[in-house]
């Protein structure tokens, strides 16, 4: 075996390595770590919602394209334990993203460059810690895998002239939007761009008419059933205006949640690499360009509160760089082993980053899982939730001092009075804290909205093993939950 094809060999080796570290350190993630964080909990509930005939936007509030309650929601509805539940959602999230990866690795190698480079390229971008923490069971994550697919069957039409690919990527990007709005920013650029390419490639208007007909039936049945549910305005003001005007309410938020070694390496080695190839480049790597120099003021200069708000940039990224690695492999091979120490070191640096962002005590699920049923209501804590398999005693249930605020400055839905629910409902936890104004708090002052009584608190509730949180006396409680079949709706028959 000559040194080359031994270092070939170790390249290999090295990169499958990081990538079954990726993938065992997701497998864990599922298997020892809380996984009840705020989207998985956000997104579950609304499912759960859904699954017993809620309608979004009218019977709950939800800033979030439908699609990805109504995909789980007949599978969520056969959970009864919270904990397998949240495992259930945090292994769905990370085969989601996996499959994203794969995607993207197939539009890197296919479109841009040889198929090891591509590989480098995502276990540099995309450490295991970062991209767990990117995905989680949210919109993004299913948006980030569809927009990647729409993205390959787009450029193979480009490259190949086939119809079928044009078809199967204009209602990917359809799908993309289902799961969240967010992506209609990019797709209007993309759009832009693929305009003029369709038209200096002299594309059949024909194809292009035929793959826009079966989005364009989906999007109008989707118009008709928001219309049918009289929440079509309801979907409007919660998922556009609310959240141009939710901005405000996080404060700067942009880059600063990112890991900043994954941004700072990642990134500088895309603009290197447009920088340097964008002349000589092929359509591909053009198209990526521009949506990367597009996206990237936006989510330095705009708004990207969690880091799943750079998966298109990942995506863009990954392909930029692959290019750049491919001409070092050619030039310098040996530089790569830089590229390899790199992807080491974000994979040993995982677990502690990883474990300070979500922590590893199960404790807070298993204590809703042994005090909530369906039948209870939980009134959840100011900028948190904690309802995933329990009825909600208001509109508004999660984000209490962010959302409804913005909800009521647009006329959504006043904003709940705690008092008043908690003696008409008499939730099985509360939250017993102070409600204050996020605005507030990340404008660098302090306001309280609201609080529930003291006197409330003492007559119906005793103190949980977690701070500011009451659980209902068990004079205040009722036994027998069942799902009453006729009126829809989950019931004590005591």
């Amino acid at each position: 075996m000559t040194l080359k094809n031994g270092y070939k060999y170790f390249l290999w080796f090295a990169v499958c390595s990081l990538l079954i570290y990726g993938l065992g350190f997701g497998v864990w993630t599922v298997m020892a770590t809380e996984t009840g964080n705020g989207d998985n909990v956000e997104h579950l509930h609304a499912t759960w919602l859904v699954a017993y005939g809620s309608v979004p936007y009218k019977d709950f509030f939800q800033h979030h394209n439908p699609l990805l309650w109504y995909v789980f929601a007949p599978v969520v509805k056969h959970f009864t334990n919270l904990l397998r539940l949240l495992d259930f959602a945090h292994a769905v999230s990370i085969v989601g993203g996996v499959l994203t990866f794969w995607v993207v690795y197939k539009v890197a190698a296919r479109f841009f460059a040889g198929g090891i480079s591509a590989l480098i390229s995502l276990i540099i971008l995309c450490p295991p810690y970062f991209y767990i923490y990117c995905f989680n069971f949210n919109p993004d994550t299913f948006m980030a895998l569809f927009y990647a697919i729409g993205l390959y069957f787009l450029f193979s039409y480009w490259q190949e002239k086939k119809l079928y690919a044009l078809c199967v990527a204009f209602m990917s990007f359809f799908i993309a939007f289902l799961f969240t709005q967010k992506i209609l920013m990019p797709l209007f650029f993309l759009g832009l761009i693929s305009l003029f390419i369709f038209y200096k490639q002299k594309c059949s208007a024909k194809d292009i008419m035929t793959a826009l007909v079966l989005p364009i039936i989906c999007l109008l049945l989707f118009v008709a059933l928001l219309y049918h549910y009289d929440a079509l305005k309801l979907y409007w003001l919660s998922n556009y205006p609310f959240n141009v005007i939710m901005q405000k309410y996080y404060g700067f938020r942009r880059v600063d949640v990112m890991n900043h070694e994954t941004l700072f390496f990642s990134i500088s080695l895309s603009a290197i690499s447009v920088v340097f190839f964008f002349k000589s480049a092929n359509l591909y790597f053009k198209v990526i360009s521009f949506l990367f120099v597009v996206e990237l003021p936006l989510r330095c200069f705009y708004f990207s509160i969690a880091p799943y708000y750079m998966l298109p940039l990942m995506i863009y990224a990954v392909c930029l760089n692959s290019v750049l690695i491919e001409k070092i492999r050619e030039k310098a091979p040996y530089v790569l082993l830089i590229f390899i120490v790199v992807g080491g070191y974000y994979a040993y640096t995982s677990v502690p980053n990883y474990l300070s962002a979500r922590g590893q005590d199960r404790s807070f699920a298993r204590f809703f899982d042994r005090n909530v049923n369906p039948c209870d209501y939980v009134l959840s804590s100011y900028f948190g939730n904690q309802s995933i398999m329990n009825k909600d005693p208001h509109y508004y249930w999660s984000m209490f001092g962010h959302v409804d605020m913005v909800g009521e400055e647009l006329g959504i839905a006043p904003h709940p009075v705690m008092d008043d629910l908690v003696v008409k409902y008499l939730p099985k936890i509360i939250f017993g804290g102070v409600y204050k104004s996020s605005y507030a708090e990340h404008h660098g002052y302090y306001e309280e909205i609201q609080r529930i009584s003291p006197d409330i608190i003492e007559n119906y509730y005793m103190p949980s093993s977690f701070p500011d949180l009451y659980l209902l006396k068990y004079e205040y409680r009722h036994q027998n939950c069942v799902y009453n079949k006729v009126k829809k709706e989950w019931m004590y028959v005591d």
